[in-house]
């Protein structure tokens, strides 16, 4: 029986055709740990170009050299750290008593750092090509391939929803989140938009956006002032905020406390 985690990956496509990848993958460390300890799917909306799945693929691979990278280095520091430590002193001693001269300790002590410190990452390069590596590299490498992406109606919503935000001004945007505070997606499964919510959670969960929030969910009907219109748009102007996607992220909040 599988008892693997499973978690799921998110391709979305935006207003101008780029994708939009929503992923747990915030570090090489992160990926690496999710690959060997989870199941891992991907769902689109509108299926996604070769192209698209290819350049994120890659991303993954970079990734995953960074993970193994550190890894390694420190699987092997130790290892790493006694042999250069054996070759300073080996250094020292034949510097000390073979070839001689008449301020021994400073000239002695400094080589020997220099040639401890060269073999120190000589054998880090060494390391990173080695068979623990290659092994390691493979297995993450292959669970990436090993992720398949599958339509679902779900983040066909999210998507159409975020292209026709894209079509839309700021102000408008804006005006439809303060007019329907409330608006959610339908969901059929849970685990889904709970994961797709902690996803846009790491964009948009700072005191300020918070704040800003809360200003939008106290909408009555109709009722906004043009205050609250204009305080909104110069804030998501001023920070850059990706407002389409924001509103977005508002309903998919909305649509996990229905469910939930």
């Amino acid at each position: 029986m599988d008892t693997k985690e499973r978690i799921t990956i998110f391709h979305i496509y935006r207003k101008d055709g780029g994708a939009l990848f929503l992923h747990p993958f915030d570090s090489p460390e992160k990926l690496a740990s999710v690959l060997k300890k989870c199941k891992i799917k991907g769902k689109y909306g509108q299926e996604p170009r070769v192209e698209s799945l290819t350049l994120f693929r890659n991303d993954l691979y970079r990734m995953i050299e960074g993970a193994v990278k550190s890894w390694v280095m420190e699987v092997r520091f130790i290892p790493r750290f006694i042999m250069s430590a054996a070759v300073f002193l080996l250094s020292y001693l034949f510097l000390a008593f073979v070839i001689r001269d008449p301020v021994p300790l400073a000239d002695e002590i400094l080589i020997g750092l220099g040639i401890a410190i060269a073999a120190y990452f000589l054998l880090g390069r060494r390391d990173q090509r080695s068979n623990l590596a290659l092994r390691s590299r493979v297995e993450l490498r292959t669970a990436v391939d090993r992720i398949v992406f599958e339509e679902d109606p779900f983040v066909r919503e999210v998507e159409e929803a975020l292209q026709r935000n894209e079509s839309e001004s700021r102000e408008k945007i804006i005006r439809h989140m303060l007019d329907n505070p409330g608006s959610r997606f339908n969901v059929a499964n849970e685990d889904d938009v709970k994961q797709m919510l902690s996803y846009l959670e790491k964009r948009f969960s700072t005191k300020d956006y918070r704040k800003h929030e809360k200003l939008i969910s106290r909408a009555k009907e109709i009722s906004r002032k043009e205050s609250d219109v204009e305080v909104l748009s110069k804030w998501s102007e001023s920070k850059k905020i990706d407002v389409s996607l924001f509103d977005v992220y508002r309903r998919v909040k909305k649509s996990y406390k229905q469910v939930k």
